[in-house]
């Protein structure tokens, strides 16, 4: 479903709908619930299109990030991606990352900040 979304807003945004995008497009979307580095989308895609470099990844990543078909954040000093793009919390314990989606705490957050909530991260150090 998100792919077909993604498209679609390309589509309706005029961007070209290059193999590449395609390509990068289907990788998300396969990786996506696990929250995925851009590390690890780009040895994927280069499986298929050893030519792509990671200058053409980030700048596609970043167009989907702006058109608001993805959110990005960063963990441990990787860039990753989130196709979850409801208000919702990360739970992030040794790089693991669980989707926590609890309107409640969202609105608590909300109220405590004072700002709209997308996407809250939530860094479980134990030991």
């Amino acid at each position: 479903m998100w792919k077909e979304k993604a498209v679609g807003v390309l589509r309706e945004k005029r961007y070209k709908l290059t193999p590449q995008r395609l390509k990068l497009l289907e990788v998300i979307h396969e990786l996506g619930p696990s929250h995925p580095s851009l590390s690890e989308v780009f040895k994927k895609i280069k499986e298929e299109f050893p030519t792509m470099s990671f200058s053409t990844l980030y700048s596609n990543v970043m167009a989907l990030k702006e058109l608001g078909l993805i959110e990005v954040f960063s963990v441990e000093g990787e860039t990753r991606i989130e196709i979850n793009t409801e208000p919702h919390v990360n739970l992030i314990e040794n790089g693991e990352i669980v989707d926590l989606t609890d309107p409640e705490i969202i609105e608590l957050i909300k109220e405590k900040l004072r700002k709209e909530v997308k996407l809250v991260n939530v860094l479980i150090k134990g030991r």
